[in-house]
């Protein structure tokens, strides 16, 4: 809700153009942070729990270091070449004249930190600490600095908004790291390097694909818009993605309860962890629908909230909520495919599906504007569930075929 209040405030003191830039900006932003850890944040659940439960503090501050240093590296190369590529297009410096992605290239690395330090105290099981400053304090402080940047200037620019997001998001690092200090958690110096780099780079780069193709589906249709639709139909496109996006956010923050868990369970055996799935999955799909059959029964009312000529994606909206409630039901199974080292599975899957949606939105929005958009994102995400369902399925049928051959062989000896 407080993102969503953030998007409303946007919304209604820029133009429609001006915050459909914003929303492409911030999809950039989100895929280059995913990029920037090469998956440390996501294998973090998995290498940490063994550290954690023994106190090892100098383990962890060597494994928050290693994917530090590298996000470090891989943000300023997307740095420079953001800015580069902007200077020999425009041929001016000038703030206002730069596109806004160009701006928010400066939070890659911030976004990058605080992401692998939430995983750290999402690890140790410190869920408010990890996710409470990122789903309210963050949108609550950048609606507040909307607010009061309104009512200081005659005219807010997107860059402004995005300087004020970026003192932000320094604050609420500093802040996270501040806590993993006071609990014990992390200890930088001395810290131990993290052994077998390869390896872990082996594991971690796999589920970054896998998340880095997961977020470049849900933003491939604004970056298709932008290129085939008409400026204002971009904002109105993203009012109703931000309306959805109800259903991912509660699909992250229901993974983010149960991925602490599996990663303990799978040292105790898939057996033992596949209870731990059902469990977690059982409590997915009752969100995940209620939320779903809320938003189709409200959703025309919600997006008028951002203006009267945002009820124009009303059908848009009605797309988008069904493809992301296909996809966040699948959220468990795809985790688990990455946990077992079937991750490539996950990320052929993720090809494909970016494949169909980036055909599907080529055909469809010259023809059917913003809703051909919806439709081909719903399309790929139901595609994509179906067939990580169908990988997951033939996985155990395998795992379960092979138990039994071991099993058998071992009762005849």
């Amino acid at each position: 809700m407080a993102d969503y209040a953030f998007n409303l405030s946007l919304s209604r003191t820029l133009s429609a153009h001006e915050y459909g830039d914003y929303k492409v900006a911030y999809a950039y932003a989100t895929i280059c942070g995913v990029l920037a850890l090469l998956g440390g944040d996501r294998v973090a659940p998995k290498f940490l729990a063994k550290p954690l439960a023994n106190k090892a503090t100098s383990e962890v501050g060597g494994f928050v270091i290693f994917f530090c240093k590298i996000s470090a590296g891989i943000s300023l190369l997307l740095f420079s070449l953001a800015y580069l590529s902007g200077y020999l297009h425009l041929g001016s410096w000038s703030p206002d004249e730069h596109h806004a992605l160009l701006w928010i290239s400066a939070a890659i690395p911030l976004i990058a930190v605080g992401a692998i330090l939430s995983r750290v105290l999402q690890s140790a099981k410190l869920l408010v600490y990890a996710n409470l400053p990122w789903r309210i304090v963050l949108p609550a402080g950048k609606t507040l600095a909307v607010i009061v940047l309104a009512s200081l200037l005659n005219q807010v620019y997107l860059w402004q908004v995005i300087i004020a997001g970026i003192v932000i998001l320094a604050l609420i690092t500093t802040w996270q790291l501040f806590i993993l200090y006071r609990k014990s958690l992390l200890t930088l110096s001395p810290a131990i390097p993290v052994r077998n780099q390869s390896q872990l780079l082996a594991t971690s780069i796999p589920m970054m694909l896998a998340m880095l193709v997961t977020v470049a589906i849900s933003q491939l249709d604004l970056y298709m818009l932008e290129l085939l639709a008409l400026e204002h139909e971009v904002g109105h496109y993203a009012g109703a993605v931000t309306t959805s996006h109800m259903i991912p956010v509660a699909k992250v923050s229901v993974i983010a309860l149960v991925v602490p868990l599996l990663g303990q369970a799978l040292e105790k055996g898939e057996e033992y962890a596949e209870r731990v799935l059902w469990q977690g999955q059982k409590v997915m799909l009752i969100i995940i629908l209620t939320l779903t059959v809320g938003l189709l029964f409200s959703g025309a009312h919600l997006l008028q909230l951002f203006g009267k000529d945002f009820f124009s994606a009303h059908d848009a909206l009605k797309y988008l909520i069904l493809g992301s409630c296909f996809w966040a039901v699948t959220a468990f199974v795809s985790t688990w495919l990455q946990y077992t080292g079937r991750g490539k599975y996950v990320v052929i899957i993720g090809l494909l599906t970016l494949v169909t949606d980036a055909v599907l939105n080529w055909l469809l929005i010259p023809i059917h504007g913003i809703t051909g958009a919806a439709i081909a994102t719903c399309t790929a995400l139901s595609v994509a569930s179906l067939l990580t369902w169908s990988t997951f399925i033939l996985c155990r049928k395998r795992s379960y075929s092979s138990a039994t051959v071991q099993s058998t062989q071992s009762g005849h000896r």
